[in-house]
């Protein structure tokens, strides 16, 4: 690591793996504690995944997102995009599904006017829009950055899980409505 705080890409480094991960550790099934594996970390980010109802362009960025979380074994700052783009793809995820149910007009201008619209609607519960409100506050958090943020690969996971999540849970409600 340098004085950036992180691994500066060179000719020579760009395909090994961040020298941050090896404090990772886990507890394998016979109790020894082990360094996390290259394929550790990519399992860990194949496994959520989101609803075939979900629009393809966002399926798109959703994976965007995945690719970001495999490709942090080699940078790890990629964590931190990733986790960027995924509360990107949330937005967009539920802005597509306002835009499905028609959304009244002045309704659909930011991300927390639509969010509240959901609810108020009752497509999403009062503790969905909490949720999706931690998203925008993220997402706010991210976009205006006042230095690099920094993530841990279990946190770019997590967050992958819970968008996945989150994002199915939008896309399963709307088969209750006739679009």
């Amino acid at each position: 690591m340098g004085k950036l705080g992180f691994k500066k890409i060179s000719l020579q480094n760009w395909l090994q793996p961040d020298e941050t991960l090896k404090y990772f550790k886990q507890i394998r099934s016979n109790g020894q504690l082990d360094t996390l594996t290259a394929e550790d970390y990519l399992r860990a980010a194949l496994t959520p995944e989101l609803l075939a109802s979900v629009p393809e362009k966002i399926q798109a960025l959703f994976e965007v997102a995945r690719g970001a979380i495999a490709y942090g074994y080699f940078f790890y700052p990629l964590y931190a995009l990733a986790g960027e783009q995924l509360f990107r793809v949330a937005e967009a995820a539920l802005k597509q599904l306002c835009k499905n149910l028609k959304i009244p007009r002045g309704r659909d201008k930011t991300f927390e006017k639509r969010i509240n619209w959901l609810a108020e609607e009752g497509i999403i519960s009062n503790e969905e829009a909490t949720r999706w409100h931690n998203i925008r506050q993220l997402r706010n958090a991210a976009t205006h950055p006042e230095e690099q943020m920094i993530s841990t690969p279990m946190d770019a996971v997590t967050a992958l899980a819970n968008v996945a999540e989150e994002i199915n849970s939008l896309y399963y409600t709307i088969g209750r409505f006739a679009l």
